[in-house]
């Protein structure tokens, strides 16, 4: 299913019991997860719509928690509405969490001659029984990047869940016309020659057109529209990483296109984000005047923050960085 198509069941009221929100666009996951809120009045909602941060739960135990808490409000009756809403963002970090070393492992034999007792149900198991026969009156909502599709967990959500692609366009004419709109509203337009070339760097996912529009409406600030030279400086083609602070030097210069190589170069040649983040600040913190170091330094932060917090591909944060600090 497609987020329209959802929509359209939130706008009537008649939604399903669970869903699962995923694909590569963050953004667009976020802004149909808010919308199913919409199914309880306003005034209600404070009692009848629950947000839970799978994030937050960094240890086995703290996730067995939110399973039992997420569980125990799904179960809850609504109060004064005909449905309960209950959100889950994150949900990855729940539905197929980085394996335990110690999980990985066999367990060890029981002793001969003793009698195996039955295991009690697990949280797992427990959230599998509720996907299979959820309530009927609350609408569940997983958020989810990337997950592991050998999970048990996961192929029982995907079995019973009303699966919506929130990561890619049907179409070229659909993603032109994306792109059009996200560009109207910092007063640009877009030759078609340029979106023909766009498409054939990013494809139809959502999540790297909105990346690269993102940092075209940068990159063209101050200008009309957006031309196939602004899209030909942004999609790095193939390119070795430079040599003697090259990174540091591009942006001095403001050559946002030769940075933009050099990150691509870089991550490509096999250096971590934080590596290449590091090479930035030292950069920033030498540019001049003096105001313009301090609020590249700022910048810098910002974006050392959104990669820690998983805010966006490193890549692209890195990217949309660098063509702020050159000045475009």
């Amino acid at each position: 299913m497609k987020p329209p198509e959802v929509r359209a069941q939130i706008a009537a009221g008649r939604t399903g019991p669970v869903y699962l929100l995923e694909g590569d666009d963050l953004q667009s996951r976020h802004d149909l997860a808010v919308e199913f809120a919409a199914l309880v009045d306003e005034g209600l909602q404070a009692f009848n719509v629950e947000s839970f941060y799978a994030n937050e739960a960094a240890t086995a135990g703290a996730r067995d928690q939110m399973i039992a808490t997420l569980l125990a409000t799904s179960r809850t009756l609504p109060m004064m509405a005909p449905r309960r809403v209950v959100v889950v963002h994150e949900a990855e970090r729940l539905l197929s969490p980085k394996r335990a070393k110690e999980e990985e492992g066999e367990l060890p034999p029981e002793p001969a001659g003793r009698k195996r007792k039955a295991a009690p149900m697990s949280l797992a198991e427990e959230l599998e029984a509720y996907l299979e026969k959820p309530e009927p009156m609350t609408t569940l909502v997983f958020v989810a990047g990337p997950l592991d599709a050998n999970r048990r967990l996961v192929k029982v959500l995907r079995k019973h869940a009303t699966v919506v692609d929130c990561g890619s366009l049907d179409s070229a004419p659909e993603a032109s016309a994306w792109i059009r709109k996200r560009l109207e509203k910092d007063e640009l337009t877009i030759e078609p020659r340029a979106i023909g070339r766009l498409l054939e760097a990013t494809g139809l996912s959502l999540g790297r057109i909105r990346a690269e529009v993102e940092k075209l409406v940068l990159y063209a600030a101050g200008e009309a529209t957006v031309t196939k030279g602004h899209i030909r400086d942004l999609i790095t083609p193939d390119y070795e990483p430079g040599e003697d602070f090259a990174l540091g030097k591009a942006i001095w210069a403001s050559q946002a296109a030769d940075a933009l190589l050099e990150i691509s170069a870089q991550l490509e040649a096999g250096s971590q984000p934080v590596m290449v983040l590091g090479q930035i600040r030292a950069a920033a913190g030498r540019l001049r005047p003096d105001a313009r170091a301090r609020r590249a330094l700022e910048l810098v932060l910002q974006t050392d923050l959104a990669i820690k917090s998983s805010a966006g591909q490193p890549k692209y944060l890195l990217e949309r960085l660098v063509v702020e600090l050159c000045g475009r």
